[in-house]
């Protein structure tokens, strides 16, 4: 691919006269080339390097968040049951958004039985 970009760089370019238009149609088609092999390059990037890095493995590391349990209410709504930094909390997602229904003691959340919780919720 460097020897590609090298040899299309190599090629003399010279002024447009009178007659020749062909110049500025060389030019162009070389631009929308190299615009092609950046375009490329950029995904590849974007896909494989980036995730490489470990931008995001640094925030999972401390498992500042987790999903301990999903509840499908319907299609397009869902209760959450999440520990975020030692706290437990019960969220409901939908199409408007995500929303705090209550918070759960960790006896609750862990060794608490599903009736346990839904009293809970059902007071809220």
């Amino acid at each position: 691919m460097i020897a590609l970009i090298s040899l299309l760089i190599a090629i003399e370019t010279v002024p447009a006269s009178d007659g020749s238009a062909v110049d500025f149609t060389w030019l162009f088609l070389k631009m929308l080339f190299m615009l092609g092999i950046v375009t490329i390059l950029a995904i590849l990037i974007l896909k494989y390097a980036v995730p490489q890095l470990g931008l995001m493995k640094r925030f999972q590391k401390g498992n500042y968040f987790r999903i301990l349990g999903r509840y499908n209410l319907e299609p397009r709504r869902s209760l959450y049951l999440i520990t975020v930094g030692g706290r437990y909390f019960v969220l409901g997602s939908s199409d408007h958004g995500v929303g705090l229904i209550t918070e759960l003691s960790e006896r609750e959340a862990l060794d608490g039985s599903a009736e346990d919780i839904n009293d809970k919720i059902a007071g809220v």
